[in-house]
């Protein structure tokens, strides 16, 4: 299933305020990612999915590592999402049977705000042109999900990806079934529309850069 969705912004800080006045949901302090030089906000939409907002670590000087990439991003641009599952053997056995390659499983963690350790497994897929319209895959193990203890009121209307030969992508989607619909569009890129308590709200962006290749793995 879809486990979260991931927006890239360049002020951490200024996006809250401005979310929260336009949405009326306060978003969730995720806590920093360290040696990436970033920090997130988190937010659920429902059914076990969660947003994730990572920007430049507001705490640190300057924008450091791949921090640094993002001040770049004046709006916030998809860059990717991640597949929940609780069999990495099994997922991987279901992406080499799609024809993809798999790196991992690989572990990673943080610490939230209040000192709590979240860990994690991620497998992620190679093998394919399809840059970070393909998800990684996350297993939470025991640690509680994101989607249950980050800012509530938010619900996900719709989440596509857009791509000029359409049918390729959905077909690895379906191998893996994967629940996102594919589209016809000029370019790459995603849209997600939203509800909140303040009325519906979209994001599209094209894609840029692969963010999530397996040799530059983005900590949740």
């Amino acid at each position: 299933m879809l486990d979260h969705i991931i927006l890239l912004l360049a002020d951490l800080e200024g996006f809250k305020s401005q979310f929260e006045a336009e949405t009326g949901v306060v978003l969730t302090v995720g806590g920093a990612h360290p040696g990436l030089g970033t920090a997130n906000l988190l937010a659920s939409v429902g059914e076990g999915v969660y947003l994730e907002f990572i920007a430049p670590n507001p705490e640190l000087d300057e924008p450091q590592g791949f921090g640094a990439r993002l001040v770049s991003y004046r709006e916030p641009h998809i860059a990717g999402f991640a597949a929940r599952t609780q069999d990495m053997a099994a997922t991987a056995t279901a992406a080499e049977t799609a024809g993809l390659t798999t790196v991992g499983p690989a572990a990673g963690s943080r610490e939230t705000p209040d000192g709590v350790l979240l860990s994690w497994t991620g497998l992620y897929l190679a093998g394919h042109d399809y840059g970070d319209q393909v998800p990684f895959y996350i297993d939470w193990g025991a640690t509680p999900h994101p989607s249950d203890t980050s800012a509530q009121g938010l619900k996900l209307l719709s989440f596509s990806a857009i791509h000029p030969d359409p049918e390729r992508l959905a077909a690895i989607y379906r191998s893996l079934e994967i629940p996102v619909t594919v589209t016809a569009g000029e370019r790459p890129g995603f849209e997600l529309r939203i509800d909140t308590p303040n009325g519906e709200l979209t994001f599209s962006s094209a894609l840029g850069e692969r963010i999530f290749a397996p040799s530059a793995i983005i900590q949740d």
